[in-house]
């Protein structure tokens, strides 16, 4: 190997030798071995790495096991010489002098506590991805024997780079979706160990994300995978509360939340461990299977588990919108919408939702068709006072404002009670909120 670097580089006039001089670890040439050492790392130093080489390759032959700096220098020069070749045949055989200069480090270092084996096969996994793609199940293989050594300290483009290979080994179906899942579960987990140490790690938040997309696109993710995976096992998982919470996950995931097997999952893992959030998601989701009862429970369990939560809003408004467009009990959802403003002062939504309410309320109010419309001035002061604490809703306040004006009173019903534009008045009814006078714009 050695004696085909040199003839690649033109290094003639230094033999091959040494090659067979080193044994053990250290070798047995050690009077040579500083100074080639010594001679090459003043080249390296200087950035001459093609004056460098030679004298590197004769200290590699004279001390192998001497430091590893000697690979980790190996490594860049070959590297650099890589990315200049051009000519594909010289470039083949640079790739392999680079990939053998992984393994003597492997074959010599692999105990160091800094840089162990799992780390090393990292790195020459990682160089057989980048500079050989098409090895995708080479690179697979060493990068899956670095990540099962080295665990949760795994990096994470190790963990991005094992992602991507597993992804396209299955679309050439060299893996089963049932391995792809299993592979990505497994850097989950590493990745949410990382992230919980340190959540502001932007590299790893980076990875997590680019290796979802990875899955989630690989084609392995779908409802019908996923549900002849985590179905048959679900019976036995039924007290484990990390499996419940992956396999929720990554049903979810892959757009299955609303399958028969995750509201299962998710509402066997209510029941173990009850959070708002879970149970906001419960609701939302039973919600759009118009299990209205069942939805309309869940959220009531977000709000009664939420009461500290920064969501707390959000959950009185969700149950507030279930209550009025599913469940039809006008008066109970504004009083929710009215929970969630409290909660959330210039929250723009909940003010838009009793207006709504209003409107879709007013003909129930009385048989009196003036009675009716006067409900609707009571929704534009919602639609108003919306806009006024939230600019972000103003466009829909403006247009829901607009769709009601035509069926104000006009000024001849205005005036036979006395009334005119501008004049305060009380809505009837169950709404009781005291309102302007408002005709109808000719």
């Amino acid at each position: 190997m050695n004696l085909k670097f040199l003839a690649l580089f033109g290094w003639l006039a230094i033999t091959g030798s040494l090659a067979a001089q080193s044994t053990g670890k250290q070798g047995n040439d050690l009077t040579n071995c500083s100074k080639y050492q010594s001679n090459y790392q003043n080249f390296y130093q200087q950035g001459d790495f093609r004056s460098a080489m030679p004298w590197w390759i004769l200290a590699q032959q004279a001390c192998p096991g001497s430091s590893k700096i000697l690979y980790i220098h190996g490594a860049k020069m070959f590297e650099e010489k890589i990315d200049k070749e051009e000519d594909t045949r010289k470039r083949t055989l640079l790739i392999d002098s680079l990939l053998w200069v992984y393994d003597c480090r492997i074959k010599y270092f692999s105990d160091d506590p800094w840089s162990p084996r799992g780390y090393l096969l990292g790195l020459k996994g990682t160089a057989i991805q980048k500079y050989r793609r098409q090895d995708y199940q080479k690179s697979y293989a060493i990068l899956g024997e670095s990540l099962r050594l080295m665990g949760l300290q795994s990096s994470a483009p190790v963990a991005l780079i094992y992602m991507q290979a597993s992804q396209q080994l299955y679309k050439d179906s060299v893996l089963e979706a049932r391995e792809v899942v299993s592979d990505y579960e497994m850097l989950s987990e590493i990745l949410a160990n990382r992230l919980e140490k340190n959540p502001d790690d932007l590299n790893f938040k980076l990875v997590k994300e680019q290796i979802d997309n990875y899955f989630t696109g690989s084609g392995a993710a779908t409802c019908e995978t996923l549900s002849k995976i985590y179905g048959p096992l679900l019976s036995g998982k039924k007290k484990d509360t990390e499996w419940l919470k992956k396999a929720a996950r990554q049903m979810k995931r892959a757009g299955c939340a609303g399958s028969d097997l995750c509201i299962e999952i998710s509402e066997t893992l209510f029941t173990l461990e009850p959070t708002a959030e879970s149970a906001h998601d419960l609701g939302l989701i039973l919600m759009k299977r118009e299990e209205n009862g069942k939805a309309s429970q869940y959220l009531q369990n977000a709000i009664e588990l939420g009461k500290k939560s920064d969501q707390l809003a959000d959950y009185y408004y969700d149950l507030s919108n279930l209550t009025f467009t599913k469940l039809k009990n006008y008066e109970k959802a504004r009083a929710l919408s009215v929970k969630a403003i409290k909660t959330r002062p210039n929250w723009g939504k909940p003010y838009l939702l009793i207006g709504q309410i209003y409107t879709a309320a007013h003909g129930e109010i009385s048989s009196d068709p003036w009675q009716q419309a006067t409900v609707l001035w009571a929704a534009v002061d919602k639609y108003v006072k919306a806009k006024s604490v939230d600019p972000e809703v103003a466009d829909e306040a403006n247009q829901l404002i607009n769709k009601i004006s035509d069926h104000f009173p006009d000024q001849d019903m205005i005036a036979s009670r006395s009334l005119r534009d501008g004049d305060s008045y009380t809505v009837g009814g169950w709404i009781k909120e005291t309102t302007r006078v408002r005709s109808k714009k000719s």
